[in-house]
């Protein structure tokens, strides 16, 4: 069951999928963890957040990006340094490689940012 500390993870990498959920999890945050867009959709109308790793772009590149802007702002897009995409509008975004401080920066400031 989907609560407020529930953040979803949408990523074609389990290993990214999982290192991600576990720094989450380990402070205190709920996860559910999907390798594409589609699967996700249902589990984000209730969730605080959600994830996405910019490879989900390249294989899904409109179901992603119809996903990003639908989340209200309450979304963040893990980006590397050589992605070339547009300025975020309705999403945050965190380069990659991010430490669990920076991930939680960003959703703090996302769940501020919601109030």
């Amino acid at each position: 069951m989907l609560d407020g500390k529930t953040i979803i993870v949408v990523a074609a990498d389990q290993g990214l999928r999982r290192s991600v959920a576990f720094a989450l999890e380990v402070e205190g945050y709920y996860t559910e963890s999907y390798d594409s867009v589609q699967k996700s959709e249902a589990s984000c109308r209730e969730a605080l957040c959600a994830i996405v790793d910019d490879d989900i772009l390249r294989t899904e590149p409109q179901a992603a990006a119809q996903f990003l802007s639908n989340r209200g702002g309450r979304a963040i897009l893990l980006v590397d340094g050589l992605s070339a995409l547009q300025p975020p509008v309705d999403y945050a975004t965190l380069t990659k490689p991010f430490t669990g401080a920076d991930l939680l920066g960003v959703i703090n400031s996302l769940v501020v940012a919601a109030k």
